[in-house]
């Protein structure tokens, strides 16, 4: 029936998915066909009203019937999650809900990739409900984006790139919440494991698909099977072509005069430009962060801590300024570059820090590298970890050392000076360990220590090793003969050369330039994607505007207090405190941080106190919210009211939506 109530019905459904587990045995009330009484029963309440839940979120015919269907499917997940009742239709919601995000209507396919993305907070949960729940949400979400990403990237309607975009945004929470391993693990798909190939990990999966949103949709036509399809999940448990019933759309067709048609072209003309790069660059985005973060996230510095504070103006003795300015491009010891046409690097040589009271550590200057891309800031500080030692050298010349400087790994001894080594002992052979210890990166593949002989070829029988080992000795005894013969030779000796002392750089760009050697950036091949960027004011002030950028999606959340009886804005904004219940709800929004310390997000409260000394915050790797609380914030003064802005817009939403859900609770009961 058109001029039926179906929203408010299932509106009033999807308030009692949590009553089943609150109140239990409710009798089920239930008419009886040819019978005008209505008699209770005793089948499961849960069963019934999910039932019909499920039914309505794949065969409803109103669109925000359908998308409140699923709503409630996402919330009773969430409530049988932290019940742990082990309910075994939850794997069939969330099969409803995996299959509804290709659904044609964009609107219902957006709800389903919401709550998805609210299922990221219960990903534990879910592991704990099945191992592998947890990977094969991401599975989905990577086989729907590869079966949208076709029409999608080539569509004249915005609504179909954005919603791309929702789900590589979804997949990028889903990575950065499940344990790097579980992504290392295989994907296990029926038809995959018919193949005789090797399965490659849901990451190489991940990444093939972002790399198809980046280049083109075409990009593994040749080799289907380096990208995951829907096909590929078919199982028992997940049915990817589960028939879903059409949604009547909601939105009415706009007409537009003959002017208003004129104007609207040019705006939509840069929409569909602006749009052509809306799904590569998402795509781009999502990579760094995984490049950057991924298995790194929090950094030691907590939640708070994502992109580097650090800027060009830091630590530059050239400079005397505190922040970005035209004297830091005057700078001898600064230049700047752009790789790819897409990073930002600046290479700044500084001083190194000495150990107080030490002697000199290793080379005198430090390069510090700060890179600005897509995802945020980040800077590295390096140096020359393995050369001379400034003043180790004897007075007369004839000893030399090695120094290996840097940072040691706590279980390793103190450093060894190799002036000290005795004679007899072989510097080179020393060098090579202690190379193995501080820098195991630079171990061979068997992780054998560079003073370690390698393993005989394969295939060489003992007979022959022996022949080239009693060769080498022959060939060692013949020198030393020679050397023997020599040295009795007045005619051979010469004078004695001593090791000419190391100069050091003195250079403000030396290391700088010596890194960007090693790192092949001055090579011919990379000529053509690293230039060297000119230093004036326009590229000042997009230095400024970068790091002005939040990296990360922020938000600020007003809560506050309202005691009974109370209903104007004043009495309201002068509660100091509020009730148990909702001290022990705030208590559970995020982290209590300290504002006068708080390196994260403010959303304009302040470090002096005139807004509160403390207030809840809560971030993930992609977002940031801070709670803008009442009862935080100072009420002891006539103006301390209208530092609370934010709270007293707020104000009278609350009352307005307050008496609306005080009508649905009456309606329910």
């Amino acid at each position: 029936f058109v001029q039926a109530p179906r929203s408010e019905a299932l509106t009033i459904l999807g308030s009692l998915v949590c009553f089943p587990n609150t109140y239990q045995e409710v009798p089920l009330l239930q008419s009886v066909p040819e019978v005008n009484e209505v008699v209770t029963g005793t089948e499961d309440v849960k069963c019934y009203l999910i039932n019909i839940l499920l039914k309505n979120a794949t065969e409803e015919p109103n669109e925000c019937a359908r998308c409140i269907a699923i709503c409630s499917l996402g919330v009773w997940i969430c409530e049988e999650l932290a019940q742990r009742t082990s309910h075994p239709q939850v794997k069939e919601a969330i099969n409803v809900i995996g299959v509804t995000l290709k659904f044609p209507n964009k609107i219902v396919a957006q709800v389903a990739c919401d709550v998805l993305q609210l299922l990221v907070s219960y990903w534990e949960k879910l592991q704990m409900f099945e191992t592998s729940l947890p990977r094969k949400i991401a599975e989905i979400l990577v086989a729907t984006i590869a079966f949208l990403l076709p029409s999608a990237e080539y569509s004249s309607v915005e609504a179909d790139k954005k919603f791309i975009v929702s789900l590589l945004l979804c997949l990028l929470d889903w990575c950065m919440a499940l344990p790097v391993a579980a992504l290392l693990l295989p994907v296990s798909t029926a038809l995959l494991e018919e193949q005789h190939a090797a399965r490659a990990p849901l990451l190489d999966y991940i990444y093939r698909v972002l790399h198809c949103c980046v280049c083109g949709s075409s990009t593994y036509t040749q080799q289907s099977h380096y990208i995951l399809t829907l096909a590929d999940l078919s199982s028992t448990d997940y049915d990817p072509f589960l028939p879903l019933a059409n949604v009547r759309n909601s939105e009415p067709v706009q007409c537009h005069s003959s002017a208003e048609l004129g104007n609207l072209l040019t705006v939509e003309a840069e929409k569909k430009r602006r749009s052509l790069e809306l799904i590569p660059l998402t795509a781009r985005m999502v990579m760094a962060h995984l490049v950057n973060h991924l298995g790194h996230y929090p950094l030691s510095g907590g939640p708070a801590m994502l992109h580097s504070l650090v800027s060009e103006n830091h630590d530059n003795a050239h400079v005397d300024s505190s922040e970005l300015s035209s004297e830091v491009f005057r700078s001898p010891n600064l230049q700047l570059f752009v790789f790819n046409d897409s990073t930002l690097i600046s290479y700044l040589q500084i001083p190194t820090e000495r150990p107080a009271g030490g002697p000199p550590v290793g080379a005198l200057s430090d390069v510090r590298v700060i890179m600005r891309d897509i995802s945020g800031k980040y800077s590295w500080d390096g140096k020359i970890l393995y050369g001379p030692l400034e003043g180790c050298f004897s007075p007369n010349g004839r000893n030399s050392s090695f120094l290996i400087s840097g940072w040691h790994h706590q279980t390793l001894g103190p450093q060894k000076d190799f002036s000290q080594i005795e004679e007899g002992e072989d510097v080179l052979d020393k060098l090579l360990e202690n190379i193995g210890h501080t820098s195991p990166e630079c171990l061979r593949p068997l992780q054998l220590n560079l003073n370690e002989p390698s393993p005989p070829p394969r295939g060489m029988s003992h007979d022959q090793e022996k022949e080239i080992i009693q060769v080498i000795l022959r060939q060692d005894t013949q020198e030393d003969e020679y050397v023997q013969r020599s040295n009795s030779d007045s005619a051979a000796k010469v004078t004695s050369q001593g090791q000419p002392r190391p100069v050091e750089p003195q250079g403000p760009f030396y290391f700088c330039r010596l890194l960007l050697n090693d790192l092949g950036m001055n090579s011919w091949d990379r000529r053509k994607n690293f230039h060297l960027l000119k230093k004036n004011s326009k590229l000042l002030r997009e230095l400024k505007n970068l790091d002005s950028r939040q990296c990360r999606e922020t938000h600020k959340i007003a809560v506050f207090y309202i005691a009974e009886g109370q209903e104007d804005k004043c009495s309201i904004l002068s509660n100091e405190r509020g009730s148990q219940a909702y001290e022990d709800f705030v208590a559970g929004l995020g982290w209590e941080v300290d504002l006068s310390t708080h390196c994260g997000f403010m959303g304009g409260l302040q470090r002096n106190g005139s807004t509160g000394q403390t207030a809840p915050y809560y971030a993930t790797s992609t977002v940031e919210v801070i709670f803008h609380v009442s009862t935080r914030m100072p009420s002891d003064s006539d103006d301390s009211l209208t530092k609370k802005p934010e709270l007293r817009t707020a104000t009278g939403w609350v009352r307005k939506y307050a008496v609306q859900m005080l009508t649905t609770i009456q309606l329910v009961f």
